[in-house]
């Protein structure tokens, strides 16, 4: 029962977000999705939303000790990666929703599963806290009651929006796609961007 409505409170989100962006694609404004950042990658440097200037990125939100969403979700974008044409520039980022555990060594060790371009991103709190507003992300630390698998995922789970982004070389937002989307979708929509 706390799963099913865990799950109904995560479309409720995703339905607003994607509302919400649709409304403002009608008004053929720019969608405030997205903004400068500080944080910190998986290989301990510093890094702001200026060192992906001239890339298009994909940007999802997550954290390492999810058990299904988030490594199905960068598995995909891993597919993504090795399909699309080696000529596009394009920089997947993976942002933590769970700084207080993911920190640069979990990420660099956990990525090591994905494609190698893959970049995570961690920081301070704050800093998180700020990145998810600029990208209009949910996310909320809940005790883990069920226990669904014999696989222990920590003391606590993370419930997040579950989208990836497709964000210009300036960092202007473009599309999105659901965690489900296939591979072939999100490089189809991707080629008509570039």
């Amino acid at each position: 029962m706390f799963l099913k409505k865990r799950i109904v409170q995560i479309f409720v989100i995703i339905l607003i977000v994607t509302s919400s962006l649709f409304y403002y694609q009608k008004k053929n404004k720019k969608v405030p999705i997205g903004g400068n950042f500080k944080l910190v990658n998986h290989l301990g440097n510093n890094t702001t939303n200026k060192d992906f200037k001239n890339n298009f990125l994909l940007v999802f939100f997550g954290f390492t000790n999810c058990p299904d969403i988030c490594p199905n979700t960068l598995n995909n974008i891993s597919k993504v990666m090795d399909q699309l044409d080696k000529n596009v520039s394009i920089i997947p980022l993976f942002i933590t929703v769970d700084p207080e555990r993911d920190t640069v060594e979990v990420l660099k060790k956990y990525l090591t599963n994905f494609h190698p371009k893959i970049i995570g991103l961690t920081g301070t709190n704050e800093q998180i806290d700020s990145v998810k507003k600029k990208y209009k992300i949910f996310s909320k630390k809940v005790m883990q009651i069920e226990k669904e698998s014999h696989v222990d995922h920590g003391d606590y789970g993370v419930d997040h929006a579950t989208i990836i982004y497709l964000m210009d070389k300036k960092g202007n937002y473009l599309t999105h796609f659901g965690t489900e989307t296939n591979s072939s979708l999100i490089i189809e929509k991707i080629n008509q961007y570039i």
